[in-house]
C-alpha cells in the first residue's frame, strides 16, 4: 500500500467515516471501538459486572418509560434492585415475535411515540437513516426484520442500533489485522437497478470507502457488474450475505475470471451460517481468510467467528442465555439462543427470544479473547426436525448429505421440505453429470442415518427460489406449521 492510500484510509476511517455518521445520530462509533479492542480480554468476571450494571439500569430505563415492560415487570414482581445476578433476569418471561408485532409501540420508550408518524411516512428504506438526524427533532427510524422465518417484525431505532454494529465491526476487521477506514465491497439488500442512480452510495463509496453492490436476486450479469467494479476499487474486505457472498466466488469460479492484480484479505458473511462447502468455495476462490456473523436488525451483531475459529458473544452489548424448556442448556442438550439488547435505545429488547439454538459457553480460546462463546449451534428451530422415531435432524446432517460423494459434484442447488406427517420432500437442481447413481448414493446415505419410517421423496426442478431477503431457504418445516 503507498503513503498516500495509508493517509486515506487513515482520514476515511478516523474522521469521514464517524463524523458523517455521527450526524446520523449514530454516535460514539470510534470511541465504542476503541473500548470494545480493551474490553475484549477483560476477566470475565468484570464483563460481568459491567453487564450487571447495564441491565439494572435498563430495567429501570424500561420499567419507567415502555408500557409493555411497566406491565411485564409487574406482572412478573421485578424491581429493578431485585437484579442481585445476572441470572435474576429470567424471573422476566422472555419476548416473542409475536408479542413485538401485536405490542411495538407499547414496547417503545413513550417520549418518542410523537415521531412514530414521521417514521411511518417516510419513503426511505427500511433502516435507512435521515440525513443530519442528529439535529432533527424526530430521530426515529422505521426498521424490520427480513421475515424470512414468517411475518417481518416492525421495529424502531434512533441510530442507536446501528452505531453499536459500525462499532463492533471495526472490531471484527481488527481481528483480522485491518483498521478503520480499509477499502471494502459489500453485497446489500439492493437490487442493480438501484445502483447507477443513487448519491448517497456514491458518497459512500468515497467517505466510508465502502463500494456499494447488488445483493439479492442475483444473476450471472449482476455477478459479472459487480466484478467489474470490485476490480476497479480493489477492496482488502469482502461482506455480503452467505448466498450472495458464495454466488459471485462460484460465478467467478464458473466464468474463469481472471482475478489476478487483485485478491481480498477478508471474507465476512452475515444472514446465514457458512458451512464448510462454503468456506471451501470461498477459500478456492479468494485464497483468504473468512469470517461469518450472526445476528440480526431487531437486536444487532450477536457474535462473530474469530480467526481461531470461535463464535464469540459481543458481550459488552449484549446478554445471551441459551434455555431449553425454561432451563440453563448443557453441550448435550442446546436451547433457544435468548438475546437482551443492554442500550437504553428508545425501543429495547429484553429476553428476546432469537428462534436459533445453541449453547452459551466460556470462551477458552487460542485468540485469547475471555468473551463468551456459542457452540453447538445448530441453526433455527425451525429448521430442526424430530423424525417419526424421535431422531433430531439439524441443518448440518443435510449439509453433510448432499455436500459428501458425488453429490457434491452433481448438484446445482438443494432444498429440504419437512412435512406435517413428518415425511421428507427433497427438491434437487441437478447438474448435467447427475446420474441415476447420484440419487442411489443419496438414498443409501440415509439409509444409514434414517429409520425406515421416514420416507423420503424427490423432485428435480430446473431452479429454487431464494427468500425475497436474499437468503437461501435450504430447509422449509411444515411440520410445525398449524
Amino acid at each position: 500500500m503507498s503513503f498516500l492510500e495509508q493517509i486515506q484510509d487513515f482520514v476515511v476511517g478516523n474522521i469521514t467515516f464517524p463524523l458523517t455518521n455521527y450526524t446520523m445520530n449514530r454516535r460514539g462509533v470510534l470511541r465504542h471501538y476503541h473500548e470494545l479492542r480493551k474490553s475484549e480480554r477483560y476477566p470475565q468476571e468484570r464483563l460481568q459486572e459491567m453487564q450487571l450494571r447495564r441491565l439494572r439500569e435498563l430495567v429501570t430505563y424500561a420499567g419507567k418509560h415502555c408500557p409493555f415492560y411497566t406491565a411485564r415487570f409487574k406482572e412478573a414482581g421485578l424491581l429493578p434492585g431485585d437484579l442481585k445476578t445476572l441470572e435474576d433476569i429470567q424471573k422476566i418471561p422472555p419476548l416473542t415475535r409475536k408479542e413485538v408485532m401485536d405490542h411495538g409501540h407499547e414496547l417503545l420508550d413513550t417520549r418518542y411515540l410523537p415521531s412514530i408518524p414521521f417514521a411511518d411516512q417516510s419513503t426511505r428504506g427500511p433502516g435507512q437513516p435521515a440525513s443530519f438526524a442528529r439535529f432533527r427533532k424526530h430521530k426515529l427510524v422505521k426498521n424490520t426484520s427480513s421475515g424470512s422465518t414468517g411475518a417481518p417484525v416492525t421495529f424502531y431505532e434512533d441510530g442507536t442500533i446501528t452505531g453499536r454494529n459500525w462499532a463492533l465491526e471495526l472490531r471484527l476487521k481488527d481481528w483480522f489485522g485491518h483498521k478503520p477506514g480499509v477499502r471494502e465491497a459489500r453485497l446489500v439488500r439492493l437490487s442493480t437497478d438501484y445502483l447507477p442512480n443513487s448519491s448517497t452510495l456514491r458518497a459512500r463509496k468515497r467517505l466510508w470507502h465502502q463500494l456499494i453492490l447488488p445483493g439479492v436476486n442475483l444473476t450471472d450479469p449482476d455477478f459479472a457488474l459487480s466484478v467489474e467494479k470490485i476490480k476497479e476499487f480493489r477492496p482488502k474486505v469482502l461482506w455480503g450475505f452467505t448466498s450472495a457472498l458464495t454466488g459471485l466466488a462460484d460465478y467467478i469460479r464458473r466464468s474463469n475470471q481472471d482475478m489476478a492484480g487483485w485478491r481480498p484479505e477478508l471474507a465476512i458473511s452475515w444472514a446465514a451460517p457458512l458451512y464448510e462447502h462454503e468456506k471451501s468455495l470461498l477459500s478456492s476462490v479468494f485464497h483468504c481468510a473468512q469470517t461469518n456473523i450472526y445476528g440480526s436488525r431487531e437486536v444487532g451483531h450477536i457474535a462473530f467467528f474469530c480467526p481461531a475459529g470461535s463464535l464469540h458473544i459481543n458481550q459488552e452489548d449484549l446478554f445471551v442465555e441459551s434455555q431449553r424448556d425454561g432451563r440453563e442448556s448443557t453441550p448435550e442438550h442446546p436451547g433457544e439462543i435468548i438475546v437482551t439488547t443492554l442500550d437504553r435505545s428508545p425501543m429495547p429488547f429484553i429476553r428476546y427470544r432469537m428462534g436459533d439454538i445453541g449453547d452459551v459457553a466460556p470462551g477458552n480460546c487460542a485468540c485469547g479473547r475471555s468473551l463468551l462463546v456459542i457452540k453447538n449451534f445448530l441453526g433455527r428451530t425451525g429448521e430442526v426436525f424430530f423424525t417419526r422415531d424421535g431422531r433430531m435432524l439439524s441443518p448440518n446432517f443435510w449439509m453433510r448429505t448432499f455436500m459428501i460423494g458425488l453429490q457434491s459434484q452433481t448438484i446445482e442447488r438443494w432444498q429440504v421440505v419437512y412435512r406435517k406427517d413428518r415425511s421428507i420432500h427433497l427438491r434437487i437442481v441437478p447438474r448435467p453429470t447427475f446420474t441415476p447413481e447420484t440419487e442411489a448414493d443419496i438414498r443409501r446415505h440415509l439409509e444409514k442415518n434414517l429409520s425406515n419410517i421416514t420416507p423420503v421423496d424427490f423432485e428435480y426442478v430446473p431452479q429454487i427460489e431464494r427468500h425475497p431477503s436474499g437468503k437461501e431457504m435450504l430447509i422449509i418445516n411444515e411440520s410445525n406449521q398449524q
